[in-house]
């Protein structure tokens, strides 16, 4: 029976292994297939098309970051502007397609598509407001001004906050967790048009994309966002783009760079954009 098993009690005595041998972890349960301005491992240098991810990688962008990660079971994560995730917990065996997926997300804009293990074991998306698992299927989860939203576009979803677990099953539709209370409701089929294409990014005079963040607007006019407090304004109009950078320990934001690296196309496992 071949197993691939990260976890991070096993991820130091590993780390120790692999320094000792040649400097890096033996083995990877990921690849970074594109990207698009900057992406930084572990607060320490930027990665690149081709670098593999490891288990305990934190991966954070800046406000116009994007980039596409593949694990080993053919399920993948597209990281949007602002984001903060760690690679929390990887364990798959190919024979049954099943296994673990643990994903930390503690800010910014993330799609997850679902691969093997989403269908046939559990894949897990932890914020610090809520705990999502995947079904199959394609979810988008946003943290930022103290909520977590997840919108599922394909699939299942499920939904936990403070021991209460919801289900949703109908695409557009989505889990929001203020004041530690879940709620449920629709939230639009693509309100963050922004990870539909890689060659699409904020800042760059992209028409439709007048600034660096993620560009709530669209998800605050739909029904579940318009009573949401970080959709409410002084002026009368929806809020636009956010900045935030939690966690940031005081530090500068991760720097930016223009252009666009790729394999095949900068498209990759997801629809063209404008």
């Amino acid at each position: 029976m071949n197993i691939q098993k990260w976890s991070a009690g096993f991820l130091s005595g590993l780390l120790a292994v692999s320094m000792t041998a040649g400097g890096a972890l033996a083995a990877a349960v990921g690849t970074t297939t594109a990207y698009q301005t900057n992406i930084v491992r572990n607060n320490a240098g930027t990665i690149g098309v081709g670098a593999d991810i490891f288990l305990g990688d934190r991966l954070k962008s800046n406000s116009t970051g994007l980039g596409m990660i593949v694990f080993d079971d053919e399920s993948s994560a597209k990281i949007g502007p602002n984001s903060n995730l760690t690679i929390d917990e990887f364990v798959y065996n190919p024979g049954s397609r099943s296994g673990k997926i643990g994903i930390s997300v503690k800010s910014g804009l993330t799609r997850f598509y679902g691969g093997q293990v989403s269908k046939g074991g559990t894949m897990q998306i932890t914020t610090p407001h809520m705990v999502l698992g995947a079904r199959g299927g394609i979810i988008e989860v946003v943290v930022l001004n103290g909520i977590t939203i997840a919108i599922l576009r394909a699939g299942r979803m499920t939904c936990e906050v403070n021991g209460v677990r919801k289900v949703v099953t109908n695409p557009g539709y989505a889990c929001t967790s203020e004041d530690g209370e879940l709620k449920v409701g629709y939230g639009g089929i693509d309100p963050f048009p922004i990870l539909d294409s890689i060659d699409q990014v904020a800042g760059t005079g992209v028409p439709g994309s007048p600034g660096g963040g993620i560009d709530i607007s669209a998800f605050c006019a739909s029904a579940i966002g318009a009573n949401l407090s970080a959709c409410q304004s002084t002026d009368g109009s929806l809020p636009g783009y956010v900045i935030e950078f939690p966690d940031s320990g005081g530090s500068s934001n991760p720097p930016t760079e223009s252009g666009c690296t790729y394999i095949y196309s900068c498209n990759y496992h997801y629809k063209s954009g404008p």
